[in-house]
């Protein structure tokens, strides 16, 4: 990734954590819902039409076919630790448990390194890459903002709350620095194979913020049905430009 990509990877994630803080005092559930929404379709079209094919292209069918489940599954057991809150499962109260927090913190971390995978240089085609990089960039804000929220309302010291959140916000470039050391070592195979996990855990966490409900059974609200026909929209512009 060139050094603007990273400050704006910086900044999605800090204008997320800013909005948490500004907010800090009221749930919100139903924003976070539109902006994951949104989010979440542009993710999975991005996915399915630039990522998929590329890392079919350069891999074995059976081999990546493999691999995008156990990304599926690795992502099945990051909300053990997460509890979904990356998908809007944000029931919020004061009395967080140091050990939850831990653990979605740690679980979000994950996420954020397996989704910085695809960004490095050369790792994907440039067309590609860059759409791949307007996905993450755009889903980096629910992201924070989720995080951001649990550690306002559980951290006393909001100093400490604001260092942990900066450290987030870098776990991402620090994935795309992984895979592109990786693919500097001509370790082919396995970056084919990692990507092909990233695309298992793009398509869990996007598929889960579309289809779950809205408080009423297998029925979406007029709002988020519109932010993910927009999100699926602007990536279906990108693929055809």
């Amino acid at each position: 990734m060139h050094s603007l990509e990273i400050i704006l990877l910086l900044t999605a994630a800090g204008a997320g954590s800013l909005l948490a803080w500004i907010l800090r005092n009221k749930t919100h559930i139903e924003l976070l819902q539109v902006l994951l929404s949104f989010t979440g379709a542009y993710l999975l079209s991005v996915t399915v039409t630039h990522l998929l094919p590329e890392v079919f292209e350069q891999g074995s069918g059976a081999d990546v076919s493999f691999f995008i489940l156990i990304g599926f599954f690795i992502q099945l057991l990051i909300v053990q630790f997460t509890r979904g809150i990356e998908h809007g499962h944000l029931h919020l109260h004061h009395h967080f448990s140091k050990g939850y927090v831990s653990g979605v913190y740690f679980g979000l971390s994950i996420h954020a390194l397996l989704e910085g995978m695809p960004l490095a240089e050369g790792v994907m085609h440039v067309h590609d890459g860059q759409h791949i990089y307007y996905a993450i960039l755009i889903h980096k804000l629910p992201e924070a903002f989720s995080l951001a929220t649990i550690l306002f309302f559980s951290v006393r010291n909001k100093m400490y709350a604001w260092l942990l959140l900066l450290l987030f916000a870098l776990v991402t470039p620090a994935g795309a620095l992984l895979s592109g050391w990786l693919s500097a070592t001509d370790a082919n195979h396995e970056i084919v194979w990692l990507m092909a996990i990233v695309c298992g855990t793009f398509i869990h966490i996007s598929t889960t913020i579309i289809f779950e409900s809205s408080g009423k059974a297998h029925k979406i609200s007029w709002y988020k049905f519109l932010a993910i026909v927009l999100g699926v929209g602007f990536a279906l512009m990108s693929f055809l430009l």
